[in-house]
């Protein structure tokens, strides 16, 4: 058997190595308790200065929760042990975003849900020219989680918004732009900075290679005059008025969007959370009540299952007291 996490010590750096390839790196409770097992033990061990994690397989770095079993427990009505795959998600992103020594995530490849958790809460975010970032939780019934609102609240403008109602995938380049990553290094490279971090700081290995990016203004205002919307209809309504070629893309998007969903996350966007902490138990508050909806089940039959990408969601009008329930639950973080 394969195991979940390949470990390397090479000098003072610490290699975690993911290696659930099969599921993209899918996190389970396994997963999560090997990491933290082994950042626990590395985080007293004063060889170790930091920390890398990476992937072992070529086009995934992490492809967040294992959606497939939370869906299975669903059907099967174990709803106590679907909802514990995103606490054991939550609970390591919180961990890494905690972490005392320098952790390095290398985003080389497919980087979704938990796995933006993972590889954006760390302290040092490198992506490469084959990374493809994305929170798509809206076409599933869902709403974009692991924290990841504490970034998108900080994007430029409405940027942020923007990407959580249409859960359009985004790069190298708009990773850095909207603050979820710090550094871009090519793919071919990747092997010979592991190689100085074995013998140096992190910041005099990296400090060079962080690049600021932006929107060009005019882009930016573009967005801000669509998403500065009073809801979700409006924005809608902007997109299908607009003759702007990103905006008609959007508009693709967000109509394949599971409409209670788009409310819900409109909703969490303009909450801003204080801190990651607050914002994973927002996450948890609201996961628990959205996997409970067929919603969810036909997102992921749609999306994962059959692949028909033709989900039929539940048209029935979406009441403001509706989308608050979402916001309250007996759930907690930690206990």
């Amino acid at each position: 058997m394969n195991r979940l996490i390949i470990i390397q010590q090479k000098g003072c750096l610490g290699i975690l190595t993911l290696n659930r390839s099969k599921t993209l790196n899918a996190i389970n409770a396994e997963l999560q308790q090997e990491i933290i097992t082994k950042l626990e033990d590395w985080k007293t061990n004063r060889l170790i200065k930091s920390v890398v994690i990476n992937s072992s397989h070529s086009k995934a770095f992490c492809a967040g929760g294992d959606i497939r079993q939370v869906a299975s427990f669903v059907k099967a009505g174990q709803y106590e042990q679907a909802v514990d795959i995103f606490l054991h998600n939550y609970q390591l992103v919180d961990y890494i975003a905690r972490y005392p020594k320098p952790i390095i995530s290398i985003m080389d490849g497919i980087t979704m849900g938990g796995g933006v958790g993972i590889g954006c809460f760390s302290s040092h975010r490198i992506v490469t020219e084959r990374a493809v970032l994305a929170m798509p939780e809206v076409k599933i019934g869902l709403t974009p989680d692991a924290g990841s609102n504490c970034l998108f609240a900080k994007s430029p403008g409405y940027s942020g918004l923007r990407m959580m109602l249409t859960g359009k995938s985004f790069h190298a380049e708009e990773a850095v732009i909207l603050g979820f990553a710090d550094y871009i290094v090519s793919s071919s490279i990747i092997q010979v900075l592991l190689t100085q971090l074995e013998k140096r700081e992190v910041d005099d290995v990296l400090g060079s290679l962080k690049r600021d990016k932006e929107y060009k203004p005019a882009l930016l205002q573009e967005i801000n005059t669509i998403y500065n919307s009073p809801d979700v209809e409006t924005i809608i309504a902007r997109l299908k008025r607009s003759q702007l070629s990103w905006a008609k893309e959007d508009l693709k998007e967000i109509l394949k969007a599971c409409p209670f969903s788009l409310q819900v996350t409109y909703r969490v966007w303009h909450k801003k959370p204080a801190n990651l902490r607050n914002a994973l138990q927002q996450d948890l508050n609201i996961i628990s009540h959205l996997i409970w909806c067929p919603d969810f089940i036909e997102g992921v039959r749609a999306s994962v299952i059959d692949k028909d990408r033709c989900p039929q969601w539940d048209k029935t009008p979406v009441s403001p007291q509706k989308v608050e329930t979402c916001f309250v639950s007996s759930y907690k973080l930690y206990a």
